[in-house]
C-alpha cells in the first residue's frame, strides 16, 4: 500500500523517540526510510528545530501514513497552527526529498535563530529525550 502523505521527521518524531511513542505512531504510521532535505538544524534545547533554505544537509526519516485525522495530533504536539501561522512554533511545509523522486510534508522552525547553536552535522542526537 502507498501512504498518501509522507513526513519527513528529524526530532522527538523519529523512530523510538519521545513524540514517536506519545502519538502511538508505531500503530499508527508505517516507517519509510532513512531520508534527507536542504536545510540547518538548531538546538533548541529539548528538541531541535528545521530551517529551510540552505545547501546543508538535514538527516532524518520518512514516515507515511492515510489517515488525516493523524494531522491534528501531530500539529498540536509541534506546536503547528494553519489558522494562526505567524504565532505558531512550527509551520509543516512540503519538501523535495534529498535523491529521490518524492516529495514530504516537514516541521519548520518558525522563530529567530540567531541566538541557537547550529547542530552542523545535521543529526539531532537520538539520545535526547524531552523533559517530563
Amino acid at each position: 500500500m502507498r501512504e498518501r502523505f509522507r513526513l519527513f521527521v528529524y526530532g522527538h518524531l523519529r523512530r523510538g523517540q519521545i513524540g514517536y511513542d506519545r502519538l502511538g505512531l508505531e500503530r499508527r504510521a508505517a516507517w519509510l526510510g532513512e531520508a534527507r532535505i536542504h536545510g540547518r538544524l538548531y538546538d533548541i534545547g529539548a528538541y531541535p528545530g528545521l530551517i529551510l533554505g540552505s545547501a546543508d544537509v538535514v538527516h532524518g526519516e520518512v514516515i507515511g501514513f492515510d489517515d488525516t485525522a493523524l494531522w491534528d495530533p501531530i500539529d498540536a504536539y509541534e506546536e503547528c497552527d494553519s489558522s494562526q501561522p505567524e504565532t505558531s512554533e512550527y509551520r509543516r511545509v512540503e519538501v523535495d526529498l534529498l535523491g529521490e523522486d518524492a516529495r514530504a510534508w516537514v516541521y519548520v522552525f518558525n522563530r529567530p535563530v540567531e541566538d541557537l547553536t547550529l547542530i552542523a552535522s545535521g543529526v539531532w542526537s537520538a539520545g535526547r529525550t524531552a523533559p517530563g
